[in-house]
């Protein structure tokens, strides 16, 4: 399991009935080195304002089936780390 850090999502995943694959965590001995010298600094989020000409989006893939989609999650944060 990772570390948590608030604001920034899951740190686990639990198998559901469907997975085809599962996975466990095993101490091999490579600790990590928790010195000050080697902490990530504290991450910020940064918040815009933005004026949106649609909340429509155009879908325009073979892969998916349909042409338009609502995506009132624009600008989400998901991998996105700013120090």
């Amino acid at each position: 399991m990772g570390i948590a850090i608030k604001g920034r999502g899951s740190t686990s995943h639990l198998a559901g009935r469907f997975e085809s694959t599962v996975s466990e965590a095993v101490d091999d001995g490579w600790a990590v080195d928790e010195s000050e010298e080697f902490l990530a600094p504290r991450l910020r989020t940064e918040v815009r304002a933005e004026t949106a000409r649609s909340i429509i989006t155009r879908n325009n893939s073979p892969d998916v089936g349909f042409s338009q989609s609502v995506n009132p999650y624009r600008g989400c944060e998901h991998g996105i780390n700013t120090p």
